[in-house]
Order: C-alpha cells, then sequence, then structure tokens
C-alpha cells in the first residue's frame, strides 16, 4: 500500500496522515490545558502554525460546539461537550444510573450536597453532582477537576489503587500539579487504606470538611469517590451533625458500589 511502511525487522507497520483532523485535536488539546482560554496569537504560537492554518478549525470547532469564543476577551475556551460525550460512555453512565438516586437521597438526609470523582490522566473529575436542597450550597460543578496529592478524592484514588497503577498515576500528574514524595504518598496511602475513608480540611475553602468515600465496580477495583464538601454554621443550626453525616456517606457509598455489581 502506498501509506504503508516497512521496518528494518520486515513488519509491515502503516502509518497514516489527517492534517486537517490533527489540527483540530491540536487545538482541542491546547485549550484543555488551559481554563481561561487562550487568544488566537497564543494558540497559534503553541502550536507553532501561523493562525491562518488554524482559522476555519476554530470556526468549525465553535459550530459544533467543543470551542465557544468570548468577545470581551478575545479568548477562545473549551465548553463541556467533550465531557457530555464522554458522560455517555457505558462506565460513567452506568455510575450516573445507579448513583445519581442516591445521592440525591444523600443530600435530603444530610441537607449537603455531594459529588462523585473519577480518575483520568492525572487528575481527579467530578461527573456526578447533586446540589443541597438548602438556602446555603456549597457545590462543585460538573467537570471539576481535583489534583490527586492534596485532594479528598486524590487520596482516596490513590489509596485503593494497586501500586503499580499506582504509579503510573503519579507519572501522569500535570507538571502544573504537585506530586507528593514518595514519603508523603506512602503515609497517604497507608492511613486511608486503614481508615477506609478520608475525611480533611478543604484545601480551598475555610470551615470545610472534605469526607470521602471509595466506591467499587464490580471487579473490586475502584471506579470513583464520593465526596461531601462538609459546610458547618456559624451558628449551629445545621440538622446533622458530621459524624452522622459521616456515617450516612460511608452508607450510600456501599449502596453505590452494591448497585454497580460488587
Amino acid at each position: 500500500m502506498a501509506d504503508s511502511k516497512r521496518d528494518t525487522s520486515g513488519s509491515k507497520r502503516k502509518e497514516y496522515s489527517a492534517p486537517a483532523l490533527e489540527k483540530g485535536l491540536d487545538i482541542i488539546e491546547a485549550l484543555a490545558k488551559e481554563p481561561e482560554g487562550l487568544t488566537s496569537a497564543e494558540i497559534s504560537s503553541r502550536l507553532n502554525r501561523p493562525m491562518g492554518q488554524l482559522f476555519r478549525m476554530l470556526v468549525v470547532l465553535q459550530q459544533r460546539g467543543y470551542v465557544s469564543f468570548q468577545a470581551d476577551a478575545e479568548r477562545y475556551e473549551m465548553t463541556l461537550k467533550l465531557f457530555e460525550l464522554a458522560h455517555g460512555l457505558g462506565p460513567v453512565k452506568r455510575l450516573n444510573l445507579v448513583a445519581a438516586p442516591l445521592m440525591k437521597q444523600l443530600t435530603q438526609e444530610i441537607g449537603q450536597s455531594c459529588h462523585l470523582v473519577i480518575y483520568y490522566a492525572g487528575k481527579g473529575h467530578v461527573v456526578v453532582q447533586q446540589n443541597a436542597p438548602s438556602a446555603r450550597v456549597l457545590s462543585v460543578r460538573l467537570g471539576a477537576e481535583a489534583e490527586l496529592s492534596n485532594t479528598c478524592s486524590g487520596h482516596i484514588l490513590l489509596a485503593f489503587t494497586e501500586e503499580a497503577e499506582r504509579s503510573e498515576m503519579i507519572m501522569a500528574i500535570p507538571d502544573s500539579h504537585h506530586k507528593p514524595t514518595k514519603s508523603a504518598l506512602k503515609k497517604i496511602v497507608q492511613r486511608v487504606r486503614n481508615d477506609g475513608f478520608e475525611r480533611i480540611p478543604s484545601p480551598l475553602i475555610q470551615g470545610v470538611q472534605d469526607i470521602g468515600y471509595p466506591v467499587f465496580d464490580h471487579t473490586g477495583a475502584i471506579a470513583a469517590v464520593l465526596v461531601v464538601p462538609f459546610l458547618a454554621y456559624l451558628d449551629g443550626s445545621h440538622p446533622v451533625k458530621i459524624e452522622d453525616a459521616q456515617l450516612l456517606i460511608e452508607n450510600t457509598a456501599q449502596e453505590i458500589t452494591a448497585g454497580l455489581g460488587h
């Protein structure tokens, strides 16, 4: 075939080129790394391509809903369309179907929001979210990312993953995120596995305790982490104490696990 090559061992290796597709994927990958978006000049610089080669790609990506253009800042940003497409994949869809009603019940029982986090590409990602039925709500948006080294969900994902895969997770952590030392990682894994959960002060919001429990799939592998950012009320008016809420969070994680077949 005209588009195939033969290596020195005599085995056939096919290489295909689709320049237009590659340009579009390059743009998506560049924007995915920048939550605040990029200007056209910045995209051109990052990809080392003249803007003339990229303009039509950006227009089509806008038309298809993958990219939005913020006219006031003259910046292109990723939309959640890729996330929505991924949400329809089997494992995530199954997780959503099983977890969503149980999470809604949990929020009604404890008066706090909750969310599910899965691991992908060196980070945690929120794939299911449920707001509390309250006038005072603290919640994490769908698609939000969580660092592995300093978050409740990240600690649990690391702790309940097999050692070989955990090493790959650490290697995949982006350069912009903190990477734990070997000794710090060992302490996190031992503590969380022994306790069976994680409860730490939020690394971002004062007065919030993040409480998380692992959710396992039918094979016994960790599938996700159920997290509640527990918001304390200064006037003491919250109907459920944090210790009681933690028991309900644990029960819900176990029910989701059972629903996944474990």
